[in-house]
């Protein structure tokens, strides 16, 4: 549906242009949920505020349903925008404000009631219809502010980091919303965020970006199980690294040996990155082939549903396991303790670059 063509954007000429935008090149497919993720300042919004006519691009082509779409003004564009700030109109009512667009758009009055309240159902708002904008809570402002957007049909929504004001509770009640919301409209929706819990919970596909570079485009499933560097790695969820070295099939980590994993046989042999997620280190022997190795704990700490044993290998190396707590469980383990740590083989991720 949406094709990226080498898109690039720079601020400013000369010595003082700034890339902020490296030749993207992606696709993204008619009804998908598709998060831009990435740390501030990486160009997910830049790129958003290109697809949705905000900022000419520099070079590369935006084609939408097979039609170039880089230098067409934004409102002739089927793309709507959800912004961070809501931008309601405070003196009008819900349903004024969710039908604004498509007055401004000259539809007739039975044909704009009856997007209205189609669209006040679908985000479950009908009962507020008559209340101003300004009387509504942060949640239910976004609903406003969604409905709004829908109105027009567009072929595609751009969210532009919409959940960012809320508290936590009513974000996560807002990111099931919002997914219940593409789903039921079948809508291509692009979400721009750096929280990576949003972007898992939600997305279809994730874009991970990184000084105007794609990192990785994948499932969240695969993005958090098979990161493809070092930087996608530790963006996504908690991670430990650790330094090994790799030879004839075989991984090292301070004397300790397993077999190489399968599909990571044609890294080269030589000192290599491993990574491992806290949840997978065992506190114990572990299974027959996983690397064993002794750690020092330097701290506990209690998170409710589990508890995270911050720790040390003898090599200096820090190391974090992530422990469910039982229900009457006794004393996990005690800061100063000496205790065995395993690395099961198929928890094992060998990266293909040493940089963050």
């Amino acid at each position: 549906m949406l094709d990226i063509r080498d898109l690039t954007k720079q601020f400013g000429k000369g010595d003082s242009a700034v890339t902020a935008l490296h030749q993207v090149s992606l696709s993204i497919a008619e009804g998908e949920f598709f998060t831009l993720l990435g740390p501030s300042g990486c160009g997910k919004t830049t790129l958003l505020r290109l697809i949705a006519g905000f900022e000419p691009p520099s070079g590369g082509a935006l084609v939408l349903d097979g039609k170039d779409i880089a230098l067409m003004p934004p409102n002739q564009r089927p793309v709507n925008t959800v912004f961070q700030s809501y931008a309601l109109f405070p003196h009008m009512t819900v349903a004024q404000n969710v039908g604004f667009a498509l007055e401004a758009q000259g539809r007739p009055k039975a044909e704009v009631a009856r997007v209205v309240e189609k669209m006040l159902a679908l985000v479950q708002m009908t009962h507020l219809r008559d209340r101003k904008s300004a009387a509504l809570s942060g949640g239910q402002q976004q609903r406003v502010a969604l409905a709004r957007a829908l109105a027009p049909q567009p072929r595609i929504l751009l969210l532009d980091e919409p959940l960012s004001a809320l508290d936590m509770k009513l974000r996560k009640e807002m990111q099931v919303e919002l997914k219940r919301l593409q789903q039921e409209t079948g809508l291509t929706f692009i979400f721009v965020t750096h929280d990576q819990e949003e972007a898992l919970t939600m997305s279809d596909r994730i874009a991970v970006m990184n000084g105007g570079r794609l990192q990785q485009i994948a499932s969240p499933r695969e993005l958090y199980d098979l990161p493809e560097n070092r930087f996608v790695a530790s963006f996504i969820g908690e991670s430990n690294f650790l330094m090994a070295q790799k030879l004839a099939g075989m991984i090292e980590i301070e004397g300790s040996k397993t077999a190489l994993p399968s599909g990571f046989a044609a890294a080269y042999d030589g000192p290599v990155i491993v990574m491992i997620r806290p949840e997978h280190v065992v506190l114990g022997q572990g299974p027959s082939d996983a690397i064993r190795l002794t750690a020092q704990v330097e701290r506990l700490v209690y998170f409710g549903t589990d508890t995270h044993i911050h720790m040390r290998l003898r090599d200096g190396t820090p190391l974090v396991a992530r422990v469910q707590n039982a229900l009457r469980g006794g004393a996990i383990a005690k800061v100063g303790d000496s205790v065995p740590v395993a690395f099961p083989q198929d928890a094992l991720r060998l990266l293909p670059d040493t940089e963050a």
